[in-house]
């Protein structure tokens, strides 16, 4: 099967989609910027807090939201933020979050990890490496399986 075509094939699309995911980036700041000048009317959703934007275009409006409900997703424990949210909760703060704690990857890669391991664990490290090995529900290791587009390399 010659591969050329689809490889070259796959670069222009990626291409394109780099400069269309730029273009409309810089097109939705845009009408961010619009609509921070704009009229506003109301949300549709009218529980929610905050007002709209409708941006008109040549067949429709877009709405540009903005929001002002956006509640928070986490906190530190004992932190400030966690002090305000329980005294306003009156004693319900466990039936609005939940106190989590996770251990969380030090490093950016596996090879890195893979690296440190060996260095600070030296002849421990293979089953320390081995026990930190993500698995699905069956315990078999799980691996991806990437077109690494971003590290072309030239044709010799």
């Amino acid at each position: 099967m010659n591969l050329t075509p689809l490889v070259d094939r796959g670069l222009d699309i990626r291409k394109q989609i780099k400069t269309l995911q730029a273009e409309l980036k810089d097109i939705e700041k845009k009408l961010e910027q619009a609509g921070l000048h704009g009229d506003h009317v109301e949300l549709k959703d009218a529980d929610r807090e905050g007002r709209r934007f409708l941006a008109r275009g040549s067949r429709v409006l877009i709405p540009v939201i903005f929001t002002a409900d956006k509640l928070i997703g986490t906190f530190k424990h004992d932190s400030p933020v966690h002090v305000k949210i329980a005294d306003a909760a009156d004693g319900h703060l466990r039936d609005f979050f939940t106190l989590t704690q996770t251990w969380e990857n030090n490093f950016d890669n596996g090879k890195r990890f893979r690296t440190e391991a060996d260095a600070i664990l030296g002849k421990a490290a293979p089953a320390f490496i081995t026990a930190c090995l993500s698995r699905d529900k069956y315990g078999i290791p799980k691996s991806d399986i990437k077109v690494n587009w971003d590290d072309q390399e030239p044709i010799q």
